[in-house]
């Protein structure tokens, strides 16, 4: 079994609407990739045995997708994913695959992005999998669509330009994640070192979560110049299931 490493996101802040690119929803999940008779993370972490449901037969193929559990108040819910990779097998769970890197034995990532897409159309339609599911695109209509997934309360969408190869292993500026942040103001009640980790709460007194990435310099120099508590401002990529702030990153702190 020879593993492939996903072709990873590059980042960009603004909505855009542009020809030459198209555009789909980012679901909150587990990057995985899944053929006919295993499946794997990004990190190469072997998955046959956690998703069973997912491998599939009579069709030999490797399929890039982003596995999913269904959530509440949203499509989809990140911790119901993390519980079924930690060995909950009643937590249902659904791939929504976006591309194909190997169809009938041959491999296809060297076809331009379009091409693929229709691999994939054509070989989901084969497989039949009522737990693989094909994530839908749009063409030019970015702003659009990344309005449906803020109504939705996703957690943004993924430009990609056209007539581009599948490269394994890169961050690519010819996929890139636009995330769909919710702001907060809140208190920063405690900051410890080595790691850097900043714990924060609500104006009530209420735990939010922690920072624990995207410290810019100007941040770091000033949480080391400040005694908590103090007021900053966050960003983070919506809610947990459990009423904590998604990965937040501090924007701003009030030096007050």
């Amino acid at each position: 079994m020879k593993l492939v490493k996903p072709m990873l996101l590059g980042n960009q802040e603004d909505v855009s609407s542009e020809d030459g690119w198209l555009y789909e929803p980012k679901f909150d999940g587990i990057r995985l990739l899944v053929s006919n008779d295993h499946s794997y993370t990004r990190h190469g972490t072997i998955t046959t045995s956690r998703f069973p449901e997912l491998t599939f037969g009579g069709q030999e193929a490797l399929i890039d997708g982003e596995l999913i559990a269904p959530g509440t108040n949203a499509p989809d819910d990140f911790a119901g994913s993390m519980s079924r990779f930690s060995g909950n097998k009643k937590q249902p769970i659904s791939l929504m695959a976006f591309d194909i890197l190997s169809y009938k034995k041959n491999a296809v990532i060297q076809n331009p992005l379009e091409e693929r897409k229709a691999l994939l159309t054509e070989c989901l339609a084969v497989i039949d999998s009522p737990y693989i599911n094909l994530i839908p695109y749009v063409y030019t209509e970015g702003e659009q669509l990344f309005n449906v997934m803020k109504e939705n309360k996703m957690e943004g969408m993924v430009a990609k330009r056209l007539w581009t190869p599948y490269v394994p292993g890169t961050r690519s500026d010819n996929w890139r994640k636009i995330i769909n942040w919710s702001y907060h103001d809140v208190i920063v009640s405690k900051v410890t070192h080595r790691p850097l980790t900043v714990q924060l709460q609500s104006i009530e007194g209420d735990y939010l979560g922690s920072v624990v990435i995207g410290f810019t310099r100007e941040i770091r120099q000033t949480l080391n110049s400040l005694t908590t508590p103090f007021v900053a401002k966050v960003k983070a990529r919506g809610w947990t299931s459990g009423g904590k702030l998604r990965l937040p990153q501090i924007i701003e702190i009030n030096k007050k």
